[in-house]
């Protein structure tokens, strides 16, 4: 068998110990350099995000934003009619698509507060001792949810592909007791007509999954069933 040696740079071996000079590190003496890091790592994560989620932007109204800007374009040279609809078009289709393709974010305080407010989810978690492992949320593909069938008109499609309702989860563990809790929950969009406020993340279904001391039992906190007697979600047609 063949044996390969390592080769080493005439400064000899490479560095095994953490360098404590801050001053031999390019992004941390220099203001400029740290800046443009900085906003080119949050630049890149809102493309990705925004990429990452396109397909929500194919529904018919932004293909007809699309369609027309693009003939807009092919005008532009014809008058300032053109022009000035091009700037406006583009900039509707381009606002659309950003907001399609947004990262769907929920309420952490609202969804803490339900948890220390739970007669037994309290005694295994608390507010000092809690930490959160992991979480991840995203938009329900389809419009084939038994709930929602509102989203399925000619109307709703066209200015859709999906329901706008997302599904997430929570993994939580507490440091004393040793639990852990898998926090599972769905929103919809939801409008409340008497003060004009839309909620486009509002909890409709929530559920815990909780293991202690080798017990495991699921605790149910907000019944889909329950909530959409008295609420309906809310039609985006923009």
């Amino acid at each position: 068998m063949p044996f390969t040696g390592r080769w080493y740079s005439p400064e000899g071996s490479e560095k095994t110990k953490t360098d404590r000079n801050p001053n031999n590190f390019t992004y941390s003496n220099n203001l400029f350099q740290a800046e443009t890091a900085e906003w080119s790592n949050r630049a890149s994560d809102y493309v990705y995000q925004i990429t990452r989620r396109l397909h929500r932007s194919n529904d018919g109204w932004t293909r007809s934003l699309v369609g027309y800007t693009s003939f807009c374009f092919l005008m532009a040279h014809q008058a300032l009619f053109w022009k000035v609809h091009l700037l406006a078009f583009g900039c509707f289709t381009l606002a659309r698509i950003r907001d399609r393709g947004a990262e769907p974010t929920i309420d952490e305080v609202n969804v803490l507060d339900r948890v220390f407010a739970h007669e037994k989810l309290n005694k295994l978690f608390t507010p000092h001792t809690y930490h959160v492992i992991d979480y991840n949320q995203e938009f329900d593909k389809g419009r084939e949810n038994p709930y929602f069938p509102e989203y399925r008109t000619t109307m709703a499609k066209f200015f859709n592909t999906d329901c706008n309702t997302t599904t997430g989860f929570y993994k939580f563990g507490d440091v004393e007791t040793g639990a852990m809790m898998t926090l599972h929950f769905r929103t919809m969009p939801f409008a409340n007509n008497k003060f004009n406020f839309s909620e486009p993340f509002f909890i409709y279904d929530m559920w815990a999954e909780v293991t202690h001391n080798g017990e495991y039992f699921v605790e149910r906190m907000v019944k889909a069933e329950d909530v959409l007697r008295t609420k309906r979600i809310f039609v985006t047609w923009h």
